[in-house]
């Protein structure tokens, strides 16, 4: 392990300094000598001042990280303390103990509040069993038919290929068999589209959607998850990667699905037969 640089280089106090850091080292457990072996930016400015060569510094630093990040105003200070352009330079490219700062979450795609966007003036249906309204919460669906769906294009664009969906609904319990929809992956010219459906009766089921017709990719009872109370609130998630989808219920995973290929296409919102709940929010954002 190269050695910290030579005392006959240094002045006294500087001596003192990295003799005491050497001993702390010697008692210190290999766990915690990492933090204890950084150089801090006084150190460097102090072995600078006293005419340790840049090389010199840049070995040690190379050897042991340094304990801060070099930024403008280290830069700054580093100038003020003497250094050169190989010092300054040469720490920017050294090991760090300092961990860089969280980028912020990318912004979402769609964030649609129901209760106060214009959304849902576009949900309208021929048939009159299908129906939507505002109210405070966000904007009542219902579907009076026995056997049919009350289905609608959510007006979004493509979403890219690595997404969470989620889709926050209340009343879900309201009837007995309610259930919601949320379609992805629709393509224009065709309109087909992938579903997950989630209903008061517990359970999750995956569909690829062709011809107005379901076709079962997976289905899960007995989630419990699922929140059946009449005046409870749900999130309907969907994970997408590629081509993999992830199906979540209140942030708790019910099943995964490989498809054939990248999914990517717009979304569709919509309830099941016999159904009366309301739609809250609807968020789409990218995965890192």
């Amino acid at each position: 392990m190269m050695a910290r640089p030579s005392a006959l280089s240094v002045a006294p106090s500087c001596r003192a300094l990295l003799s005491a850091t050497a001993l702390l080292l010697a008692a210190t457990p290999l766990r915690a000598q990492s933090a204890v072996k950084a150089l801090s930016l006084t150190e460097v400015i102090d072995l600078r001042q006293h005419g340790v060569s840049s090389r010199q510094i840049l070995r040690s630093a190379r050897e042991y990280c340094i304990a801060f990040s070099v930024d403008d105003s280290v830069r700054r200070q580093l100038t003020v303390a003497g250094a050169d352009t190989l010092l300054v330079g040469g720490l920017s490219n050294v090991c760090s103990t300092v961990k860089p700062p969280e980028k912020p979450p990318p912004p979402p795609i769609v964030d649609d509040e129901f209760a106060v966007s214009s959304t849902s003036q576009g949900f309208t249906w021929a048939n009159p069993r299908c129906k939507a309204r505002f109210e405070s919460e966000g904007v009542r669906m219902e579907d009076a038919s026995a056997d049919a769906l009350c289905m609608v294009r959510y007006p979004s664009g493509d979403m890219p290929a690595d997404v969470r969906l989620d889709l926050e609904i209340a009343q879900l319990g309201l009837t007995q068999h309610g259930s919601v929809l949320l379609g992805f992956g629709r393509q224009e010219r065709s309109g087909n589209y992938y579903s997950v459906s989630v209903s008061a009766d517990r359970q999750v089921e995956l569909c690829w959607n062709s011809d107005r017709a379901c076709s079962s990719l997976f289905k899960v009872s007995s989630v419990d998850a699922i929140q059946t109370d009449a005046n409870a609130t749900n999130h309907v998630i969907v994970e997408l990667r590629g081509q993999e989808i992830s199906l979540l219920v209140n942030d708790k995973r019910v099943g995964e699905f490989s498809a054939d290929g990248p999914i990517a296409g717009k979304l569709m919102v919509g309830v099941g037969p016999q159904t009366s709940l309301v739609f809250v929010r609807l968020r789409a954002t990218p995965l890192r």
